[in-house]
């Protein structure tokens, strides 16, 4: 598809045009609103929302594969109260192929994040989770200069074993801004009370505590528990622990508390062996969270109504599975 001079129209460009379209025609958002939902001045707001005009989208309805994901991102705010939600449009062979959605969602991801970042204050603390996710967004995060930004695990980096997790983005995030990285140095779970108890003691550990505690925003992911979760692949929990939470009613993790369908914490000893900030210490802090892999519906949703999230990237067909079960509660 091409405008009027017949100048090829990249990708991105062609979904921000859409995402405007419908934001201004059917959402009714001023120029100045659409700009802010999509992070970028009111001119290029303007300009965008004429190109759709010039490319034939606007007519009774909007035309485009990213209209049906903004009328779900509508949605979706609307319901759970966020600040946004960014719903990234799947190709076909993407929506039963886990590995492709992963790289898809951490495109977009990535994007909302270096926007996210740039609007950052100097010397800014962000919070990190840990999952594939997340290192699908930080493994695309185009590379910026902001050495003053501090990055902060959240939750304990290591497994069980005391070896190192690959899904511990720190690293990652300090390589392409250049700015400062700080390791949780614990493992991401502990076996019972009286580990936790000693470990969660250590002047080490009590200063990465407060230094996450303390972050500006958060960016994390939802792990599920109805397929095999990440959590036992990479050695952070055993087999048992996952039928203690299943059968308790877990359904999400958040940076290691487990909630069930409603967004209530679980009744389960697990629950309280997390190495790392509680889900609740980021309550009134700006959270984004990045979600892609099969089967996150009911975890997506479990985060969504504990109300502790602000800002969401997931993918069309998880969004889709998303609000058929919320209807089904209504």
């Amino acid at each position: 598809m091409s405008e009027k001079n017949d100048k090829p129209i990249d990708i991105e460009q062609l979904d921000l045009a859409t995402r405007a379209a419908w934001l201004s025609y059917i959402g009714g958002y001023t120029q100045g609103e659409v700009a802010k939902r999509l992070q970028v001045s009111p001119v290029k707001a303007h300009r965008l929302i004429q190109q759709a005009q010039q490319l034939g989208m606007v007519k009774i309805f909007i035309e485009g594969s990213a209209a049906t994901c903004t009328a779900m991102e509508e949605e979706i705010v609307s319901r759970f109260g966020l600040q946004s939600c960014l719903i990234v449009p799947l190709n076909d062979n993407a929506t039963d192929n886990e590995e492709r959605g992963f790289n898809e969602v951490g495109a977009g991801a990535a994007n909302f994040f270096h926007k996210l970042l740039q609007q950052l204050p100097e010397g800014a603390l962000v919070g990190i989770g840990k999952g594939r996710s997340l290192t699908a967004m930080a493994e695309r995060l185009p590379s910026m200069s902001r050495s003053d930004l501090v990055f902060v695990s959240v939750s304990g980096s290591f497994t069980r074993k005391f070896s190192a997790n690959r899904l511990d983005v720190v690293h990652a995030l300090v390589e392409r801004t250049g700015g400062e990285g700080y390791f949780m140095p614990m493992p991401y779970i502990a076996k019972d009370d009286q580990e936790r108890n000693m470990l969660m003691a250590q002047p080490s550990v009590q200063d990465s505590l407060q230094l996450a505690r303390d972050a500006d925003v958060y960016v994390v992911g939802i792990g599920a528990l109805k397929n095999n979760h990440y959590l036992n692949s990479v050695g952070l929990v055993t087999d048992d622990d996952l039928e203690e939470l299943r059968a308790a009613g877990a359904v999400c993790d958040l940076i290691g508390s487990f909630y069930d369908i409603e967004g209530q914490p679980v009744n389960s000893p697990v629950n309280h062996h997390a190495l790392g900030i509680n889900a609740m210490d980021m309550a009134g802090k700006r959270v984004l969270a990045v979600v892609a892999g099969l089967g996150k519906d009911s975890a997506i949703l479990a985060a969504l109504q504990s109300r502790l999230l602000t800002d969401l990237v997931m993918d069309e067909a998880t969004a889709k599975e998303l609000l058929a079960i919320k209807e089904t509660q209504t």
